[in-house]
């Protein structure tokens, strides 16, 4: 573990059960993501207390996270990982 991972643990050590429990869910599913799709997706994370998060918050109407904006235009908001899946494979022409 190189010091940028120490730090970014150390930090994440700070925060509640459930916030550690999100992060790490979150961190998963990104990473199958990443994997399942390769180069057909580009994932980009935008924290939400960030004035880019508030903005894209406010433009996409979105009050729950985690969210995901498939093609600027369509909008998941939550964890099922099959919903997501049906969502990009019917925008990717079900690769």
């Amino acid at each position: 573990m190189g010091l940028v991972e120490k730090r970014d643990e150390s930090d994440l050590n700070e925060y509640p059960e459930d916030v550690k429990e999100d992060h790490h869910f979150l961190i998963n599913w990104l990473s199958e993501l990443g994997q399942r799709y390769q180069e057909k997706i580009r994932i980009e994370i935008t924290n939400a207390s960030s004035f880019r998060g508030f903005y894209k918050s406010i433009r996409h109407w979105t009050q729950t996270y985690p969210t995901f904006i498939v093609n600027k235009k369509e909008k998941y908001s939550g964890r099922d990982k099959a919903h997501l899946d049906l969502i990009l494979q019917g925008h990717l022409g079900g690769s």
